[in-house]
């Protein structure tokens, strides 16, 4: 049977389109490294972001091997032969499956040599992504396998490539308003990253996917080996099932969230600096914790100045999650609470490293968090750096840091002057006020910090 298998390999144009798949799979990770080469999650989902283009690839090049016989006018010789016809097509539809598999995998794996210098966190759900796409690609092969054989016409590959890839543009077209997501996001092969590194794609959306691909490799081959139209009416009712299986497994949320992401508790498990005060970044970012470590104690030191300072720094973490599409983002998730001392800063998801501005940040309203409030108004907004810069011995706002308020630094320096007019002890409980009063995400605080209000 091996020898069988590999004389088919040699054939069939299977090795061929192996190596057309792996090569784009490959260029289009190399196109854009920079947004997977840090975590096993945006790789994976940056694979996934190949398949509009090779499943189409795909599709024709099954129908260039379903062809095959009657482009060589041995499909009267074959027909003649006592074997059953799924017999006869077995070894190709084999052949083309594993080499697509191969070819399809084979990417991810270069690519997870370049992701294991950067992170020391796997996910095995993560990990499982490639293997629950692959139905997908060699389904669609098998699909357009069965084209080829009931249509033998020149013209049939690059149809169904056309075809394949203008439905998935079609379908992306088909947005409702305001941005929501739905049950048709679903099908669609491309998907929006994930917001943060500490996510991992659901179970019931890998369901989806892996339940779209079985369906494609049965309808693929029943319709390959039909005979009978009863046999190709269960091909068609397989795929319909296996449609609907995909569009609403993962689910729509009734505010348009998209139930294609969850919370990975394992990478968000804190490592933490050794000594105080203590510092703590997620797993997924275990390696930028030194950096961190350097510049949270830094701003912890400067915050020391208040009464009840905060005694230690974590990486913020979400407790749940929402997606998005392009431009239009769902509300903020909320937090992972912390205790009370504790202050919460970001890892930047691009580069991995701890953000710019570290320090700014974290003494940012004098430490009060930065997360759970509405967006404040220019007032609050020059307060809280106004607080800031007052712990740096600053009269204005360093260069690059908190740009929201770079047009208001006229106004910051100005409340920082008028701040230290004031004895020093009655600075200390203002800056102290406004932290308390910006924690409780009360309103107006620069009143509070001029001493002004009522």
């Amino acid at each position: 049977m091996i020898r069988l298998f590999l004389v088919e390999l040699r054939r069939s144009n299977a090795p061929a389109m192996g190596v057309l798949i792996a090569a784009v799979s490959m260029a289009a990770l190399a196109t854009d490294q920079q947004a997977w080469k840090l975590q096993w999650i945006r790789l994976a989902i940056e694979q996934a972001g190949a398949l509009p283009i090779v499943v189409p690839l795909a599709m024709g090049g099954g129908a260039m091997l379903g062809r095959r016989e009657r482009r060589t006018g041995a499909d009267e010789v074959m027909a003649s032969t006592a074997r059953p016809r799924w017999q006869r097509i077995t070894l190709p539809a084999a052949a083309l499956a594993v080499t697509l598999i191969v070819a399809y995998l084979l990417p991810f794996v270069l690519g997870g040599v370049v992701v294991s210098r950067f992170t020391d966190y796997a996910s095995v759900r993560t990990l499982l992504v490639p293997l629950t796409d692959a139905p997908l690609l060699f389904g669609s092969a098998w699909l357009g396998y069965a084209a080829g054989r009931s249509w033998s016409s020149r013209l049939v590959p690059p149809v169904l490539a056309a075809a394949s890839m203008a439905g998935q543009l079609r379908l992306s077209l088909l947005k409702p308003a305001e941005g929501r997501l739905t049950w048709l996001d679903s099908l669609l092969l491309v998907v929006a990253p994930p917001s943060y590194d500490w996510e991992t794609v659901t179970g019931n959306a890998m369901l989806g996917r892996l339940a779209l691909g079985v369906g494609l490799v049965a309808a693929g081959f029943l319709l390959a080996a039909a005979t009978r139209w009863s046999t190709r009416a269960t091909a068609v009712a397989v795929l319909a099932v296996a449609l609907s299986a995909a569009a609403y497994l993962p689910g729509a949320g009734q505010d348009g969230a998209y139930g294609r992401y969850s919370v990975d508790r394992a990478a968000q498990r804190l490592v933490c600096s050794d000594g105080t005060p203590q510092v703590c970044v997620t797993a997924v970012h275990s390696r930028a914790l030194g950096e961190a470590t350097t510049q949270a104690r830094r701003a912890l030191e400067l915050l020391a100045r208040l009464p009840g300072a905060p005694q230690r720094a974590v990486e913020w973490r979400a407790a749940t999650t929402n997606d998005y599409y392009g431009a239009v983002f769902f509300p903020e998730p909320d937090s992972v609470p912390v205790p009370a001392g504790t202050v919460t800063f970001d890892i930047d998801e691009v580069t991995g490293r701890p953000e710019p501005h570290l320090v700014e940040n974290l003494i940012w309203g004098a430490g009060a968090p930065r997360h759970h409030c509405p967006p404040e108004n220019d007032d609050d907004a020059v307060a809280k750096a106004a607080a800031g810069a007052w712990l740096m011995g600053t009269d204005h706002i360093p260069a690059d840091s908190w740009p929201l308020v770079q047009a208001l630094d006229t106004r910051v320096h100005d409340t920082v002057q008028k701040l230290r007019t004031v004895p020093a002890g009655e600075q200390v409980r203002r800056v102290a006020a406004l932290r308390d009063a910006a924690t409780a995400c009360r309103p107006g605080l620069l009143p509070v910090l001029t001493g002004t209000h009522g």
